[in-house]
């Protein structure tokens, strides 16, 4: 396992400069808020937050929007790239789409292999494959993004010794239909973490939900790490995260460990 602990604070007002006097609007919401001007307060998101993670999990972080999600996967992905230095990371957010190319071109081939790629993504039409990404709607492009991410993080594992019969992967097979149910804790070597934040948040609920469970067998499949985060919490049963980070208000945060076992030695 690797004990992560996460700690963020920032600057909520920044300290008041004199050659820059406040105007009306300024002067008026420190006013109705109680802040004043000439101080700097200093707002905590995470003090000292506990986080078990171990190679293959799929953390799922949830919470309002504005919450401190994002910096949370953020420093996740830090402090594991510190912890794992030769685990590769693929953040999808980073991944590109050329305009000019169709997008049977953008995923390596053979054809079957390609299909396979972004089906995961909930790529199945035909119809698209033959189209540039410029022609497809926002949800049809974060899912080729989402597809080229996963190829990679496939390339990334056959390179660190993943082999084609899944030796050492979890398995995914197992469902109880639990909407929090524990996977095989079978996976011992880092592969690949791949990091989506605002995940499937721009696809609608029922296409996000068969992505979000094509990612879960991926992920088990292939002993991926996935770091997710979204504002919207209907994916917990699809996506059955190993580690769930709901942040409430304030510094209240949860973390819920598929595996029980796991609570007695989360540091």
């Amino acid at each position: 396992m690797t004990a992560v602990t996460i700690n963020q604070k920032f600057r909520a007002v920044a300290a008041a400069r004199a050659d820059e006097p406040p105007s009306e609007a300024v002067l008026k919401a420190a006013e109705m808020f109680g802040i004043g001007l000439d101080e700097t307060y200093e707002v905590t998101l995470y003090d000292g937050l506990a986080i078990d993670v171990r190679p293959g999990d799929v953390i799922f972080v949830t919470g309002p929007s504005g919450s401190g999600k994002s910096v949370l996967l953020a420093r996740l992905a830090e402090a594991l790239a510190a912890a794992w230095p030769e685990t590769p990371q693929v953040n999808l957010a980073a991944v590109g789409l050329p305009a000019d190319r169709r997008v049977i071109d953008l995923v390596r081939p053979p054809l079957a292999r390609a299909l396979r790629t972004l089906g995961t993504a909930g790529l199945a039409d035909a119809f698209l494959l033959l189209r540039t990404p410029q022609e497809l709607s926002d949800g049809q492009r974060y899912r080729l993004r989402l597809a080229l991410a996963i190829e990679k993080c496939g390339v990334q594992s056959e390179e660190c010794g993943v082999n084609s019969q899944g030796q050492g992967r979890k398995s995914a097979e197992a469902d109880s239909g639990s909407p929090f149910t524990p996977h095989s804790s079978l996976i011992t070597h880092h592969s690949v973490v791949l990091l989506a934040d605002e995940f499937c948040s721009t696809l609608d609920r029922l296409c996000a939900r068969a992505v979000a469970y094509r990612v879960r067998r991926m992920a088990s499949r292939e002993g991926v790490t996935v770091l997710a985060a979204s504002a919207h919490d209907d994916l917990l049963e699809d996506l059955a995260p190993d580690v769930l980070v709901i942040k409430h208000e304030a510094q209240r945060v949860e973390v819920l460990y598929a595996d029980p076992a796991r609570r007695e030695t989360t540091p």
